[in-house]
């Protein structure tokens, strides 16, 4: 396995044993320098020394606890990479996952100990999927630089492919906002979505986005690709009296049938505005558009809310797929929404698969759709089409095996 330049590791674990087990795992798994401490307190001194690429940090120990390491941590504003590791259970192991990340910190996951070297070397597997993702949490940008790549279209789709997680097969396509800037490169959402919502330009995000899609949607169908695309609706954009109307002259003028374009909507997008909302999905629907419900199990919809929408699929949300192997609290939890979709007739799609036990124990649990890093990144159109021939022959010569 490759760890990218990451080869120091700090391991702060107060049993003799296990630090020994961990530091011969690191060994095996290509680290070159190796560090220990005892307890926390020690931990902290040699983080302060030198901050490991990486820590494994023990969640019960005397002289400052796993918890208090990560606070302070965050306190001082040292942020490697961690790893918690604790003998109790996965409920506990994961609340402080989510707390520590909370904090600000760089927390890949949680381990149950004696440790694993498979599962210890699927969590490093996701660092450059976490090295990737970081780059979205820059600074914003200059609001009129916003308005002028809006007007430019300089803001274009990348897409990253779903799958039919049971044949492997290319089922569709999520298209994901990209600003393509002539002098600094490429600029992740995370810095210019924040000021097109606060100024609320996303409707006409959403609605170059659509064009350039179906501009895109007509030159596939051209070479035999007619692929279903799926576009993120803001909650502002549910606001909106024309919106719908605009979108479907879109469709017409570009003759692409309705039914190859999904809207997805969060569930706090539904909370924040509900009869505005339920007017937007109806509207929606009735114009033959495909309706998600994305990052489904971490908002405030309610299962009477989900109800009340005519959705035809379900975006599981990432934090209950993303190493769901090593969680069984979150596969039951996972358990139940898919059969929540298949109940109500719902696509279910797993969104955030980063290792291949991600893919097989979703597709083992009935999840019908699947996307993430493990299967492909958000790409540009061009690289889409050659993709999709490569995926087609790989399905073709590997029958997938999976039950």
């Amino acid at each position: 396995m490759q760890l990218t330049t990451m080869q120091d590791v700090l391991i702060v674990d107060d049993s003799h044993l296990h630090r020994q087990l961990a530091s011969e795992l690191c060994r095996q798994l290509g680290f070159t320098s190796i560090r220990h401490a005892a307890n926390g307190e020690e931990g902290m001194a040699l983080v302060r020394q030198h901050v490991p690429a990486l820590m494994l940090l023990d969640l019960e120990m005397p002289r400052m606890d796993g918890v208090q390491v990560m606070q302070q941590l965050a306190l001082e504003k040292l942020t490697p990479y961690i790893i918690l590791t604790s003998g109790k259970d996965y409920i506990l192991i994961s609340t402080l996952e989510l707390m520590g990340s909370g904090l600000g910190l760089p927390v890949l996951g949680g381990l149950r100990k004696p440790l694993q070297a498979g599962e210890l070397q699927d969590l490093l597997a996701r660092l450059s999927q976490q090295s990737a993702k970081s780059k979205e949490s820059c600074a914003l940008c200059d609001a009129a630089e916003v308005r002028q790549a809006l007007e430019q279209q300089q803001i274009i789709p990348y897409y990253q492919p779903k799958i039919d997680l049971g044949s492997g097969q290319l089922k569709g396509a999520e298209m994901l906002a990209r600003w393509l800037h002539p002098s600094r490169g490429l600029i992740m959402p995370g810095s210019f979505i924040p000021v097109i919502e606060q100024y609320g330009w996303a409707t006409e995000l959403t609605l170059t986005m659509l064009e350039q899609g179906l501009q895109q949607w007509q030159e596939w169908a051209r070479q035999g690709l007619r692929l279903p695309l799926s576009i993120n609706l803001s909650a502002r954009s549910l606001q909106g009296s024309t919106l719908i109307d605009e979108m479907a002259s879109r469709l017409q003028r570009a003759k692409v049938p309705a039914r190859y374009i999904t809207f997805e909507i969060t569930e706090t997008a539904i909370a924040d505005n509900l009869p505005q909302a339920i007017g937007m999905a109806a509207r929606l629907r009735l114009a033959g558009f495909g309706l998600s419900i994305d990052d489904f199990g971490t908002g405030f919809a309610t299962l009477q809310q989900l109800t009340h929408f005519p959705f035809t699929e379900l975006k599981i949300d990432q934090s209950l797929v993303t190493s769901i192997g090593s969680k069984p609290h979150l596969q039951a939890i996972a358990n139940s929404i898919i059969e929540l979709g298949q109940r109500m007739q719902l696509t279910t799609v797993a969104e955030g698969i980063e290792t291949r036990q991600d893919m097989e124990l979703m597709q083992a649990r009935g999840c019908n759709l699947g996307q993430g890093y493990y299967i492909a990144r958000p790409m540009e159109a061009a690289l889409m089409q050659s993709w999709a021939k490569q995926r087609q022959q790989m399905v073709s010569e590997t029958p997938p095996t999976i039950s």
